[in-house]
């Protein structure tokens, strides 16, 4: 088990962090809404007051408090209608009446108050001159509350208040009205705004925006508990922090704040965030466990001996709760080696505990410490939490001794937490056996569920269905369950499910971004754009929340969509890699040379979706330089007698006599189709090429046979002895092709890539890069052919024509090529926006298997040579195969452009330089030296 996924182990404490206690409101804002002849009365009442009719108004809300005396909204209308018709002893008493009976209201405490002969009597005149401008506002304000209309009670609400800010009832009339409509935020900043007025229930207020902030907490706590148990502990520490800064007075809050940092691999910012917590509450044994834990981790052992005595010292523990802690801190002295300090510990505890017996036989063991801790080698401490009326409590217990349903539920996420799905639903299923009340329980079955096999997810799928019939409005279950429907790529059922959610009105923000890739996985991209460009929109009016990053994945996934065509141009000396958008053999040869690949391509519309991305393209390659090849010198064999010769000579590439030529007669034209599968990082591709260069279908042809070599030799041995005035001595033959106008050939290939930070991040100055390829590749040729065998002068060059004949010049190759770049990318603005630097080492193999056969050949027999016995099929290269393989260093610099406010950079342009060292294969002269890349993409 994955000791830090225990901390997953989060139980109640998370989703059920709404539970909050009771704190001062209106008494108004939980009354039972007026029914039948009572409301109708309340009904005619209001509409009598707001028409001026106050005689009608009184007879009539007297009728409706007869009925339902208890409603504070009547008495106070009561009130204010007596007030109206003058009569201002009869609305004191009424008042104090109401009281009494204990309908107990500010709003009632306010108008007695207000009402009282002497107040009047010191200043001289009746209610003040800021009363009497907000009273019929508030009037106006509890009709509308008690109507339903919550946004005009709010907007009456808050101008009464302002009007006379002396009147906090008033002002809990605003903030009753926001809260009706669940708009926390706009509460929250209401109440800050009373509080700076300092109404008379200052107290109250500040009060109900405690509780304001945690209602507003619930969401991003809940999130948070979904992003751990989806692997995503950034994203957590990021929702708990969010939490803990509305509501720091919740403990389980702060809690979950520490287990997602330390989940994070951030043990120094959670042991800062349980220091924050301590400071909050120094009584917390919980969270000074928690500091203690995380310093011994960080081998802080002095600090955690010190947190632990503490803890073991509070006065409030029962002796399990000491046990517990106890026994944490044993397992962080053994698991560091400091056998003293755990014999001390484990001295006041039970002999027989079982726990007990386990650490000393570990103890016994006397093994050797390890040099750092890890979570591994000292797990963290189990959580067990539960609901009580004031609020969720949680514990710690020694990562060994969890039980009862919790213990399953914390195997389930440990496992889950380490990927290990069918443990996680394993002991889900057992969690859910002896708890199946327990919602968490069946979430974590569901979830779990949902990573499994195909019948798994059906079943998570099945589960959610049933759950949503249960409660059709709950946004969370269509979210998941359209997480769980696109994992089984039913983008068009997710779409629905998203879409569903959203129309609930309490979906995430975030919602329309699901919906955004649902529809890019049916292959609607045109549609998925609108959405993520409305995202963004969405943001910019802070309607959606969006960091730099996660705005800049938008713009990149809208750039990515929206992309239909593109273009790639590249330089390779000595080589080329393989991009994204230019697939075929990246085969380095032995001189030094530079290539160059241009591409233009096209991506219907209509075949991208989830399975995979269809691309057709048109490339032209040639040769812009190339230097040669040097081999080493070889003695000359006889053909026929197998015996060297004494002069030596240069051996050549006798296929390929037109290595060295460059710019357009070397150009190569190719159309093809290639098929990029998702989330696999293969592609499949075809391609038709055309020898679009003069030089591209011409060359020499040598037959690698001894015993074609032999009966040519002998052919020209017997033509120079019947050599006479007009027919003159043959110092040798060269036989050249030339291909027809229409030759070409094809290309078929498979390549594998791969790419970690590769892309542009934004929020990171430096981060770790792994990128690479690897690429099988068969290309096939069968062209007609003219074949013309040349004398020779002594320099090699052609000068004669002896003999000519039609045939068919055949090639095949089979290639492989790999490369790897390890290293990491450096983000240098210095050098303008964009730039990053990518120093890294460099791994490359590749291999071939060359086959070229001259076929048909039938040169026959002239008044210069007889070559009829010549074979009429030749082997061009005896079926040669050859592999090398290099490693070095090497640097690449990438610039990014071609951005705006919706898209992220489109456009680059990347150089890359390595030096490779060979360390095998037999042509080691493919694989050492310096090799550059240069690669436009547009």
């Amino acid at each position: 088990m994955t000791p830090t996924s225990r901390l997953l182990v989060l139980t109640a404490a998370l989703l059920c962090s709404s539970t909050l206690l009771p704190l001062p409101v209106s008494a108004a804002a939980y009354e039972a809404p007026l029914e039948g002849e009572a409301w109708q009365q309340a009904d005619l009442a209001y509409k009598s007051y707001q028409a001026g009719r106050y005689r009608d108004a009184l007879e009539q809300v007297n009728a409706a408090l007869k009925l339902r005396p208890e409603v504070v909204r009547l008495n106070l209308l009561q009130v204010y209608t007596l007030q109206k018709l003058g009569r201002i002893t009869q609305a004191r008493q009424a008042a104090q009446a109401a009281i009494k009976r204990g309908v107990d209201d500010p709003a009632l405490r306010a108008t007695v108050k207000n009402l009282q002969p002497q107040a009047a009597a010191a200043t001289g005149r009746g209610p003040s001159a800021a009363y009497q401008r907000g009273f019929p506002l508030a009037t106006k304000g509890y009709a509308a509350y008690n109507a339903g209309d919550m946004p005009a009670a709010a907007r009456d609400g808050e101008q009464a208040f302002r009007a006379d800010p002396s009147q906090g009832a008033w002002a809990l009339l605003w903030l009753d009205a926001l809260e009706a409509q669940e708009k926390w935020p706009e509460a929250v900043s209401a109440a800050d705004q009373v509080i700076a007025l300092n109404p008379p229930n200052k107290s109250d207020i500040e009060a109900r925006r405690a509780m304001l902030k945690r209602r507003m907490a619930v969401r991003p706590t809940q999130l948070a508990y979904q992003a751990l148990i989806t692997n995503q502990p950034a994203e957590a520490s990021r929702l708990a922090r969010e939490a803990v800064n509305l509501a720091p007075d919740l403990d389980s809050q702060r809690l979950l704040l520490v287990t997602a940092l330390l989940q994070d691999k951030q043990p120094a910012a959670a042991e800062q965030a349980a220091t924050e917590a301590l400071e909050q509450n120094d009584e917390n044994t919980v969270m000074l466990v928690m500091r203690a834990y995380l310093r011994q981790l960080q081998g802080k052992k002095d600090a955690a001996r010190g947190d632990f005595d503490e803890a073991i010292a509070q006065d409030w523990l029962d002796d399990d709760q000491r046990r517990n802690v106890r026994l944490i801190a044993i397992d962080g002295a053994l698991a560091s080696g400091d056998t003293a300090r755990a014999e001390q510990l484990l001295g006041p505890l039970d002999a027989a505990d079982e726990a007990v017996l386990k650490r000393r036989e570990i103890l016994a063991e006397d093994n050797k410490p390890a040099a750092k801790l890890t979570t591994t080698l000292y797990p963290a401490p189990a959580q067990s939490c539960h609901d009580t009326p004031y609020g969720t409590q949680c514990e710690l217990l020694p990562s060994d001794q969890v039980t009862g349903p919790a213990g399953p539920a914390t195997e389930a996420y440990a496992a889950y937490g380490r990927q290990d799905y069918q443990e996680a639903i394993k002991q889900s299923r057992l969690a859910v056996e002896q708890a199946p009340d327990n919602p968490d329980y069946q979430r974590l079955l569901t979830t779990s569920l949902a990573s499994g096999n195909a019948a798994q997810t059906a079943e998570a799928e099945q589960r959610l269905t049933r759950a949503l019939a249960a409660s059709p409005n709950d946004a969370d279950l269509f979210m998941q369950r359209g997480y769980v429907r696109q994992r089984n790529r039913q983008p068009d059922l997710a779409l629905q499910d998203f879409s569903a959610a959203r129309a609930t009105g309490k979906a995430p923000p975030t919602v329309i971004l699901n919906e955004a890739y649902a529809q890019s996985a049916m292959g609607d991209n045109p549609g998925a754009v609108k959405k993520l460009k409305k995202a963004i929109d969405m943001a910019d009016a802070n309607q959606l929340e969006l960091d730099d990053q996660q705005r800049y994945n938008t713009r990149g996934a809208i750039a990515g969509m929206d992309r239909e065509w593109g273009a790639t141009v590249s330089l390779g000396y000595r080589g080329a890699q393989p991009t994204t958008n230019s697939s075929g053999a990246g085969l380095s040869t032995a001189g030094d040379s530079v290539f160059s690949t241009s591409e233009l391509y096209w991506r219907p519309t209509q075949f991208n979706d989830q399975n995979g991305i269809l691309e057709v393209y048109g490339r032209l390659t040639n040769t812009l330089y190339d230097e040669g090849s040097e081999f080493k010198s070889d003695r000359f064999v006889d053909p026929c007698s197998g015996q060297p010769a004494q002069e030596t000579v240069e051996s050549d590439d006798r296929t390929n006599g037109s290595s060295s030529v460059t710019g357009f007669p070397s150009t190569i034209g190719s159309l093809g189709v290639r098929y990029m599968l998702a989330d696999t990082g293969i592609t499949f591709g075809l391609e038709r090429r055309f020898f679009l260069g003069t030089a591209t279908r011409e060359g020499t042809a040598y037959p690698t046979s001894r015993d074609d070599q032999c009966r040519i030799q002998q052919a020209v041995e017997a033509a120079n002895n019947a050599s006479g005035p007009n027919n003159p001595l043959i110092n040798g033959i060269l036989t050249r092709y030339q291909l027809d106008s229409d030759a070409g050939g094809w290309l078929s290939y498979i390549t594998y890539g791969f790419y970690k930070g590769t892309e542009l991040r934004i929020n990171e100055s430096n981060w770790f890069t792994m990128d690479g390829y690897a690429q099988l590749g068969y290309a096939w040729e069968d062209n007609n052919a003219t074949f013309t065998a040349y004398d020779v002068d002594s320099q090699g060059k052609s000068t004669r024509q002896l003999a000519k004949t039609d045939g068919q010049l055949k090639r095949q190759q089979v290639f492989a090529s790999s490369e790897v770049r390890v290293g990491r990318s450096l983000r240098f603005d210095e050098l303008g926006p964009n730039v990053v630097v990518f120093p890294h080492i460099v791994g490359a193999v590749d291999w071939i298997w060359q086959k070229d056969q001259a076929t048909g050949l039938d040169f026959g027999k002239n008044d210069q040579i007889d070559l009829s016995n010549v074979s009429q099929d030749w082997s061009l290269t005896n079926d040669a195969t050859s592999w090398s393989m290099g490693v070095g260093p090497g640097v690449a610099v990438r610039y990014w452009f071609r951005e705006d406010h919706y898209n992220a950079p489109r456009s680059s342009l990347s150089w890359s330089m390595q030096y490779r060292y060979p360390i095998g294969g037999g042509a080691t002269e493919r694989a050492k030296g310096l090799f550059m890349n240069l690669i436009f993409s547009y």
